[in-house]
């Protein structure tokens, strides 16, 4: 796939066979039937491929574990590569579905392809702070300035088709919760000043080990926001 490195998988042809005697269906069975059978002689093959992703963490979503394997090009649309490897994605069962068969007709609606898009390492992620009764986290992407305008839109798309800003969302309920008594605790002994110390460890923490995960952004934008450390950490729900 020599235009996957430049990111125009898009313009590749999709077809209804690989063969006049081989279509689309039957690589299909092929596929189900023979290459992911478990006991298959090429099952492990297919393991390898799901099982790769570091703690088993779905590059797609960045959350959620991998459950099953991936079609970057819709298998149904896509036959002559529906057994090459780098077609082949591990994914978690909901990215999976969210991405089903969508087509991309430009190349700002093609999703990231975790073996060929690189996003570099700046931060890019960002968590904003909505000063409301009862407090709510809204996350966003902020293109870093070396981005082309084409990895830009396709980074936004990839969060809108993927549901991820509001998966994202929902894990930071979550964790606010978890620590709002240690939160309510540091503010009555020690003020504005020991909840923020104690939020700007947490980010720190969390940006030695991925400087773009959840948590991350998270914890910056907490530990930066005045009326969180003030106030707000009292309006966890």
């Amino acid at each position: 796939m020599k235009l996957g490195p430049i990111g125009k998988l898009f313009q590749i042809p999709t077809t209804a066979e690989v063969t006049p005697e081989l279509n689309g269906k039957l690589m299909a069975v092929i596929y189900k039937s023979h290459f992911a059978r478990v006991g298959a002689p090429t099952r492990g093959i297919y393991d390898a491929i799901r099982l790769a992703p570091k703690y088993g963490i779905c590059p797609l979503c960045g959350q959620r574990s991998v459950g099953s394997v991936d079609h970057y090009l819709p298998q149904s649309l896509h036959p002559i590569f529906n057994l090459t490897p780098v077609n082949l994605i591990p994914s978690c069962t909901d990215c999976n579905k969210a991405k089903l068969a969508k087509v991309a007709l430009t190349a700002e609606q093609q999703t990231l392809h975790p073996y060929f898009d690189d996003l570099g390492d700046e931060r890019w992620l960002v968590a904003d702070i909505l000063e409301s009764n009862p407090l709510a986290i809204k996350y966003r992407v902020r293109p870093p300035s070396y981005w082309t305008p084409v990895l830009a839109e396709r980074v936004k798309h990839h969060f809108e088709v993927m549901g991820i800003a509001v998966l994202y969302a929902a894990q930071a309920a979550s964790e606010l919760a978890d620590i709002s008594h240690a939160l309510v605790k540091l503010g009555n002994s020690g003020g504005a000043s020991a909840v923020r110390s104690h939020l700007y460890e947490e980010f720190a923490s969390r940006l030695a080990s991925d400087k773009n995960s959840w948590k991350t952004a998270l914890y910056e934008s907490l530990c930066l926001s005045a009326w969180f450390c003030n106030e707000g950490f009292r309006l966890v729900n």
